[in-house]
């Protein structure tokens, strides 16, 4: 059973996703003035998790909207990574909510299916591919075993969302619609 979701206008929800990802600037930005290395390293995970969680369904609006996909609203909701029923992951996105956004069907009914799949795609090369931007500062501010930890993370990141998100997330979803009749 499906549970309610809260729902969140698209100017609210885009003014998270920004507000969000120009916080983890704001944190990177700050590195040149912060001496203690532990407070660095914690500026690093905060401004890490701001590049991997805001400019997901940032990255699926503006892509959709220039290839012509309108979307409602966004709303609080559950990743679709607890479908696979890891136990140490689900247990940890059970209670952490992710911000979704809602795609106007009726938009993509016109629309080429690659358009469709490149709008779906865009959200999890975004959560993949930002971590990259605190990586590259902590190769920059932080002590080499530090910055190995920060890239270990990244690569990790890359690696679980590629597997995942085909089998339950925007990659299969991406999939999914290129493979569908029309």
């Amino acid at each position: 059973m499906n549970r309610p979701r809260r729902i969140i206008s698209l100017w609210v929800g885009n003014t998270i996703e920004v507000t969000g990802t120009i916080i983890g600037f704001i944190l990177l930005f700050s590195l040149s003035f912060i001496t203690d290395i532990l407070v660095k390293f914690l500026v690093i995970i905060i401004s890490w998790m701001c590049f991997w969680y805001f400019p997901h369904c940032l990255a699926h609006f503006i892509v959709g909207r220039i290839l012509g996909i309108r979307f409602l609203y966004y709303f609080v909701g559950r990743s679709s990574l607890i479908r696979m029923r890891l136990p140490l992951v689900t247990s940890i996105l059970g209670v952490v909510p992710v911000l979704g956004i809602k795609i106007d069907k009726t938009s993509i009914l016109n629309i080429s299916r690659n358009k469709v799949a490149i709008m779906y795609a865009s959200g999890v090369l975004a959560s993949m591919l930002c971590p990259l931007i605190p990586f590259t500062y902590s190769l920059i501010y932080l002590e080499y075993i530090i910055t190995v930890f920060i890239g270990v993370i990244t690569i990790g990141n890359i690696i679980f969302t590629t597997y995942f998100s085909s089998k339950v997330g925007d990659f299969s979803k991406a999939v999914r619609i290129l493979h569908q009749a029309r």
